[in-house]
């Protein structure tokens, strides 16, 4: 299903994601994600984020704070979120950004702080459609790029000091990543679709969400060749089996859910 690397074998950092914290964390790991990608409303308290990363580095663990897509009203508690958690980070800790609206209020608390960009904004092609096309090589090729493979984009990446973009695992492949770059690719849950309008959320408070968005729902369609299960604002597939060397060049480091993220 992928292309078989190029670049000499590296080993594979295996990261785990969680928006809650468990205790104790589970052996077999190098990092922790914590927070959330896709809705501001579910963010973890400032709080829980803190135990996450002490736990994290009692555990020997790096850590990346995952922030998600941001709404206006949330802008002003992400830098205050920012200037109280990143004091704490050490070598190897780093923040995920879901929302290039991250970026300022990022820098202006912590500029030398290590910056990756979240799979949000990887522009990868989605859907389990994909798997009724019929493709030539070049048109499964394309299929598997995303926003960072062109010269102009890593230029970009470059200009913002940042090295390494969150990938999914695609049902097509994940094609291997321009030199200057690293990735990561997140597994089993793959997003599909994602809007900053909750159909769950009606309340304008910046006090988080009352609404039951823990359910989980399973869409099913005869257009569709396999399920898609959506959280909150934010729909996914799910991959039956875990990625598996080789990985696509430039992939040094594996994230696994172990439930639906948010």
């Amino acid at each position: 299903m992928m292309p078989t690397a190029a670049r000499a074998s590296v080993r594979v950092e295996r990261a785990l994601f969680l928006n809650r914290l468990v205790a104790p964390l589970p052996g077999g790991f190098d990092r922790l994600y914590f927070g959330a990608e896709f809705c501001c409303w579910t963010f973890p308290p400032v709080a829980e984020c803190r135990r996450a990363l002490a736990a994290a580095h009692a555990a020997g663990w790096a850590f990346t704070l995952a922030t998600p897509i941001l709404h206006q009203r949330f802008l002003p508690r992400i830098e205050q979120i920012f200037a109280e958690l990143l004091p704490d980070f050490s070598g190897g800790d780093e923040v995920l950004i879901s929302d290039w609206g991250g970026l300022a209020p990022l820098r202006r608390v912590a500029p030398a702080a290590t910056v990756i960009l979240g799979r949000v904004l990887s522009g990868q092609k989605r859907g389990p459609q994909i798997l009724d096309l019929e493709l030539n090589v070049d048109e499964l090729d394309y299929l598997r790029q995303g926003s960072w493979y062109a010269p102009e984009a890593v230029a970009l990446l470059q200009e913002n000091a940042i090295a390494r973009v969150e990938l999914d695992l695609l049902l097509q492949g994940v094609a291997p990543l321009p030199a200057e770059l690293a990735g990561s690719l997140h597994y089993p849950y793959a997003m599909v679709t994602s809007s900053r309008n909750c159909p769950f959320r009606s309340s304008s408070s910046v006090a988080g969400c009352p609404a039951p968005c823990g359910d989980v729902f399973t869409l099913s369609s005869p257009e569709s060749p396999l399920p898609l299960f959506q959280g909150g604002n934010t729909q996914f597939l799910r991959h039956e089996e875990p990625p598996a060397p080789p990985f696509p060049v430039g992939i040094d480091r594996s994230v696994f859910h172990p439930q639906l993220p948010r």
